[in-house]
């Protein structure tokens, strides 16, 4: 009798893993490596921001999706009135118009195509920290326009710009503060209440810690959300400003869609030319 061929049994696979903290420390790592190697041959200021500014620019466009412009900007808004310089900005390219640029490749964006503006600072303090929130309140103080949109079933209505909260926050490679505990209590010491002109959403000092007022919904979805000032847990600074970043840039959803014809209004001023009707 012959018998019969046994059927090999299948290989078992071995469950194969992303090891998506190691990522993030890595990169956090490459951050840190890249800010020690030029301090390390130059001490002039100037240089040591321009690449960090680079660093994180290049950081926040891998990792964002590709909707978002990451860059150094000025922001415009439709009175003629400019922000301070920002460092690094998260911004549309796809709803809002770019109308002006430099050869340094610093655009101007108008006010209401920005989701997030960051200072970029070597050290995390209370200097710098009052620093950055000037940067942001120059921001936030411009006028933003709001325009209706017409879809294929009907219109939606123009957002309020005060839905649209525009992110502010500070980039640093170290603290001040030398400890992590010492680090929190200072922010806590330091930080103004969320809500204000200068208040920051988010920051980070790579070496050390993260801090953020992310809206957390009271009950689900549903019910007025909670911002309460959390910190990221020690070696985790990266990954935690990621997410958070991410978190709140998504709860933005879409730029506002300005209103082009309250821009014209500044062409039509100047030249005391007629706004089509």
């Amino acid at each position: 009798m012959t018998e019969e061929p046994k059927t090999p049994k299948p290989a078992v696979q071995q469950k194969v893993v992303f090891d998506l903290p190691r990522a993030f420390q890595l990169q956090q790592e490459r951050l840190l490596n890249s800010h020690a190697s030029i301090r390390s041959v130059t001490g002039h200021p100037g240089t040591l921001g321009d690449h960090s500014e680079v660093d994180w620019v290049e950081m926040l466009s891998d990792f964002l999706p590709a909707r978002y412009a990451v860059g150094p900007i000025f922001a415009i808004d439709s009175r003629g009135a400019i922000s301070d310089q920002i460092d690094v900005a998260v911004y549309d390219k796809q709803y809002s118009p770019m109308w002006f640029g430099s050869k340094d490749k610093v655009e101007f964006v108008p006010v209401e195509g920005v989701y997030a503006v960051f200072e970029v600072k070597p050290t995390l303090d209370a200097t710098y920290l009052a620093y950055a929130q000037a940067k942001v309140a120059s921001v936030r103080r411009l006028h933003r326009t709001s325009a209706a949109i017409k879809h294929a079933g009907g219109v939606y209505r123009a957002t309020d710009p005060a839905e649209k909260h525009v992110i502010g926050g500070i980039l640093t490679a170290h603290s001040g503060w030398t400890t992590y505990e010492g680090s929190i209590a200072k922010l806590h010491e330091h930080l103004p209440e969320v809500g204000g002109d200068g208040s920051l959403d988010l920051g980070i000092a790579l070496d050390t810690v993260t801090f953020d007022s992310t809206p957390v919904p009271v009950d689900g979805e549903s019910g007025e959300p909670a911002i309460a000032l959390t910190f990221s847990s020690e070696g985790d600074q990266l990954i935690h400003f990621a997410i958070r970043l991410f978190d709140q840039l998504q709860r933005l959803g879409t730029v506002l869609a300005l209103d082009m014809r309250e821009y014209e209004a500044a062409l039509a001023r100047s030249r005391g030319a007629a706004i089509l009707e």
